[in-house]
């Protein structure tokens, strides 16, 4: 969850950023899925106020498909999901207090692509996050999050919302 997000965004800004020209190549369509762990302890773990190491277990899924312009950059139209699945655990970082145990997914995908004869760039963009955890003292922690924006051909933001809920 933590860490693996950050590489991805911005790989996808540099897409963005070096949108020049117009799309002439093929198409390209590319997958990558892979397995991490990682472990770290600067952070409280949802809905408590202490720290936990947390070690993170599972899978990333990213897929791009795009065209490329006669320079190999990659240019809209563009479609880009990036996918999460893991385990967590989380063990207070004092030895005291409830450790906790669970899952989580978070998923990104975005639309972009060229209107009025590729000067402007349109955009939908929606994020999803979900996490369940069980407590060793029986009790359940949970977080569910919808964020979602949409930029028309004006470059005027048309829809907007974050919603989120926790049971803790």
């Amino acid at each position: 969850m933590r860490g693996t997000r950050p590489w991805v965004l911005l790989s996808l800004m540099g897409f963005v950023l070096g949108m020049t020209g117009p799309a002439y190549a093929a198409p390209i369509t590319s997958t990558e899925s892979e397995k991490f762990s990682e472990s770290f302890a600067d952070e409280a773990f949802l809905c408590q106020d202490e720290l936990y190491e947390q070690t993170v277990t599972g899978h990333v899924l990213t897929h791009l498909t795009a065209r490329t312009d006669e320079d190999g950059n990659v240019v809209p139209p563009l479609r880009f999901h990036f996918l999460v699945h893991a385990k967590v655990v989380a063990v207070p970082v004092d030895g005291t207090g409830t450790t906790f145990t669970g899952h989580f997914r978070s998923s990104d995908s975005e639309t972009i692509r060229r209107v009025k004869h590729g000067a402007v760039i349109a955009e939908t963009d929606t994020d999803h996050n979900k996490v369940v955890a069980k407590g060793s003292d029986g009790s359940h922690l949970a977080f569910q999050e919808h964020n979602h924006f949409t930029v028309n051909a004006n470059g005027e933001v048309t829809i907007e919302f974050e919603k989120s809920k926790s049971d803790c």
